[in-house]
């Protein structure tokens, strides 16, 4: 019933160093798309940040973890300004192109100081919102992210590489990925996506939701230019009068048969 097999998610480890905000130190080099990808914390469950930068590899595009961060009852809580500061704090300082935020239930209280926060920086803001059942958008994000797994999409750094607080929640995030399981719901008779009792899937879905945005979705600055229109699905003027089984079309051209008036003949 796992979601994520265990081999695959350690073969996405890869030697190099997580990002930092806090000190002097510069921002190493990345692809020009970060995505920062929040999952805001319900209840007793903590609020994860998490950024993703896309970059290429072999395999073509690559979604590579460079920063992580959990917010709980030790570091902030549930204080929504707290959280919303910080949110910022981490998406401007790493230059991101995106913010995607889950706005399922408590995630709407700051959804809309979020959007406002982002229009100064110029950051593409997205508020996904999760729905469960076989055909909801949680698990279809999640089958996309176990593909990329699967295909060697995904980078994080080798815990046995980090420093002892950063190797901690990296060993979060393994775990989490390793305990989140399909589930079936008895009462609607369908299958959804969480963490089994008296455990959590924060990690999960705030990766889950970066990596959608970084690999399933057009980059920030693109346009939709280059789409070209099939001329074969447009019907030209050389189309109008025809029939379509054996009903005319309406066209705008004048009518050939004009009326015709009886003189009055003489007696």
């Amino acid at each position: 019933s796992n979601v994520f097999n265990p081999e695959k998610i350690k073969g996405c480890y890869d030697d190099y160093l997580l990002d930092t905000i806090d000190g002097d130190e510069e921002r190493r080099p990345h692809g020009s798309n970060i995505v920062v990808g929040v999952d805001i914390g319900k209840s007793v469950n903590s609020t994860v940040i998490s950024a993703w930068s896309l970059d290429k590899d072999d395999v073509g595009n690559i979604a590579r973890l460079i920063y992580i961060e959990e917010i709980n009852a030790r570091t902030g809580g549930h204080d929504i300004p707290y959280q919303r500061q910080r949110i910022m704090d981490v998406t401007n300082h790493l230059r991101a192109n995106r913010l995607i935020v889950d706005c399922t239930g408590i995630g709407g209280a700051i959804e809309q100081d979020l959007r406002v926060a982002c229009v100064p920086k110029s950051i593409h803001f997205m508020a996904f919102i999760f729905t469960g059942g076989p055909k909801g958008t949680k698990t279809q994000v999640y089958r996309d992210y176990v593909s990329f797994v699967q295909q060697g999409q995904i980078r994080v750094p080798n815990p046995d590489k980090l420093e002892p607080n950063e190797a901690k929640l990296m060993k979060r995030w393994l775990r989490q990925h390793i305990d989140l399981e399909y589930v079936m719901d008895i009462a609607n008779k369908t299958e959804k996506i969480s963490a089994p009792d008296t455990k959590h899937d924060d990690y999960c879905d705030s990766s889950v939701m970066a990596i959608h945005a970084a690999l399933s979705m057009l980059p920030a600055e693109g346009t939709f230019a280059s789409v070209s229109v099939d001329n074969k699905s447009r019907y030209s003027s050389a189309n109008l009068g025809k029939t379509r089984g054996g009903i005319g079309m309406m066209v705008s051209r004048p009518r050939r048969n004009k009326i015709k008036k009886h003189r009055l003949s003489g007696i």
